[in-house]
């Protein structure tokens, strides 16, 4: 890794690498930050459970879907202006939501912050491919991750300590604040796209399909897709499974949350420290065994207790973390080109497959560990059996 991959970025490679992780980390605070208002916001605007998850579920959805156009676009007109446009987006959208006066005008401001951080997290994985090369693209995934994992460790804390202060709408002032720390360095990062593709607006999106035609990173984007559904349920689902099932106070749920995300965070450094070394079929193996495990588990007793359910989701937490950094690096080296695209579809597949998650556990079942546990049982052993049956040889051209 030398100086000239950091020269893209004016203060230098650590704010780079910081900089580009508080930009990925764009959606565990879009959400995360108001997970403990959730439950109170059904009383404050006297509606069903199902329209307040539609402000995570949606956001989820719309997020996953807009990927689908600014990827293609940042390939296209560039990753600078694509960044500028869904921050001053997100920015707007965040207004909207502070102001908003129902439910449904809450919902609409979501989904438009939604469609503002796609631009934002597709760019920012598709600016480590165009910059890094070689090894040095994992390093700096791992890191990436690493630090952005302290966005889910400590929004729900700061979350739940303003809601001490004010109401569920200073949590949106805050996020408002923190679209603006996103366009304020901005004029510190140069263009990182070299070769535009070529043509309209149209022939960039239809570069999607061109990807996709790759039937190594089609087979490896739904598996990788559809892992993530347990985490995704968690999300959705944890401040109703600590506050209204377990009873907990709202500052309680936010530490429960916070160890496991804390969990979150160590897994990609466990990776560098622990598990690099493997081969990555054997530990991509052992990521889908735990979380099969994990959700057995907590089919068998996770409704017996706030610690029992940290404790035996803390594994599946743990190895879905750790298994990120060299998820992505598999699936960004089955293309030579097409950053953008490419990055947009990695996050879009997850995306989607986890709104239908989050979706899932806005049914009404027993309780809410159930759908939780059982998707992380089922999903696991199925991602299992699917990485097995893979040809393996065709998959490794990360370096």
């Amino acid at each position: 890794m030398t100086s000239q991959e950091y020269r893209p970025f004016r203060f230098g490679r650590l704010p780079f690498i910081v900089y580009l992780a508080f930009l990925s980390a764009f959606v565990p605070l879009s959400t995360d930050f108001y997970l403990a208002a959730l439950p109170g916001m059904t009383d404050v605007f006297n509606c069903p459970r199902w329209l307040v998850d539609l402000t995570i579920s949606g956001f989820m959805l719309f997020f996953a879907l807009s990927m689908l156009v600014w990827g293609p676009l940042s390939d296209r007109c560039g990753r600078r202006p694509t960044l500028r446009a869904g921050l001053a987006l997100y920015a707007a959208a965040s207004v909207l939501c502070l102001v908003s006066q129902n439910i449904h005008m809450l919902v609409a401001g979501r989904l438009l912050q939604a469609i503002g951080s796609g631009a934002v997290c597709s760019v920012s994985m598709a600016i480590v491919k165009d910059v890094f090369r070689g090894r040095a693209v994992e390093t700096v995934l791992v890191w990436m991750q690493t630090m952005s994992t302290l966005a889910p460790v400590l929004a729900p804390v700061f979350g739940a300590a303003l809601l001490t202060l004010t109401s569920w709408r200073g949590l949106f002032a805050g996020l408002l604040l923190c679209s603006l720390a996103g366009l304020a360095p901005l004029p510190a990062l140069k263009e990182t796209l070299t070769e535009p593709t070529k043509g309209g607006w149209t022939d960039a999106l239809k570069r999607i399909g061109v990807v996709l035609r790759n039937p190594a990173l089609r087979l490896l984007l739904l598996l990788f897709s559809i892992s993530v559904m347990p985490f995704m349920a968690y999300l959705t689902s944890s401040s109703f499974i600590y506050i209204r099932f377990f009873g907990l106070s709202e500052r309680s749920f936010s530490l429960f949350f916070a160890a496991n995300a804390l969990c979150s965070m160590l897994g990609p450094l466990a990776y560098v420290r622990f598990f690099r070394h493997m081969s990555r079929r054997a530990f991509i193996s052992l990521v889908f065994a735990a979380t099969t495990a994990s959700g057995l588990g907590l089919l068998a007793v996770g409704e017996n207790g706030p610690w029992h359910f940290l404790l035996l989701y803390l594994p599946l937490t743990f190895f879905s973390s750790a298994v990120r950094p060299v998820a992505t690096l598999l699936m960004l080296f089955q293309q030579d080109t097409d950053n953008g695209t490419v990055s947009a579809l990695i996050g879009c597949g997850g995306l989607v497959c986890g709104s239908l998650a989050m979706m899932i556990c806005s049914l009404p079942f027993s309780g809410p560990v159930l759908p939780v546990a059982g998707m992380a049982a089922i999903i696991g052993a199925v991602c299992l059996v699917m990485w097995l049956t893979l040809d393996g040889k065709k998959l490794y051209r990360a370096p």
